[in-house]
């Protein structure tokens, strides 16, 4: 056998291999994405639920809206009374240059424009330190707070928010994405009136 043959050989083979994998992938891609998806509406349901805690939830849509605050697209899920008066809205909000990057925030604001609560939906913080975020010590400070009550940066720049240790960075991008949801709910409520 020549080598000419041996290299045609051993391409061949390779190629099968690649193409072989491709298939297998996308196969495990098809089979996968409905699963997956479907844990993304249980993991938003239960978010809802969690910021939106105390309000019906029976007339919230299953597709969120969106619009932009502060240059960023900010989605929402209104909750209504059966009579269309506005009991809160949950927001999901970029966490803006946090230690590793954006995160994904949900905070829900009531009819008042106060916030429930607060549900981290995706990070990629340092565990220990940036993931604290979702911890009741931190979460509790924002509760009850809207625009006009609280000064919405962390102690550390002259605000009302008490930051993890040793996670500034992460809690400036948690503070500024739950202010960036009340201003949304401002917004929101500006166009209903």
């Amino acid at each position: 056998m020549s080598k000419q043959e041996s290299d045609f050989k051993v391409i061949t083979v390779l190629v099968i291999i690649a193409l072989f994998s491709a298939v297998l992938l996308a196969y495990v891609n098809t089979i996968t994405r409905g699963p997956i998806e479907g844990n993304k509406k249980a993991e938003m349901k239960k978010a809802i639920a969690v910021v939106l805690q105390g309000v019906d939830l029976k007339n919230i849509p299953q597709m969120p809206r969106q619009m932009k605050v502060d240059k960023s697209i900010v989605k929402y899920f209104t909750a209504e009374s059966d009579s269309g008066a506005l009991l809160g809205v949950a927001f999901v909000v970029k966490g803006p240059n946090g230690f590793s990057g954006d995160f994904d925030v949900m905070v829900g604001v009531d009819a008042d424009g106060s916030v429930i609560d607060t549900y981290v939906l995706q990070h990629k913080e340092t565990p220990g330190l940036g993931d604290k975020m979702n911890g009741e010590a931190f979460k509790s400070q924002f509760r009850k707070k809207n625009l006009q009550n609280a000064k919405w940066r962390v102690k550390k720049d002259g605000g009302d928010i008490d930051a993890l240790t040793a996670a500034t960075i992460t809690s400036r991008a948690f503070t500024h994405g739950v202010e960036r949801a009340l201003l949304g709910f401002e917004k929101l409520k500006g166009n209903k009136h």
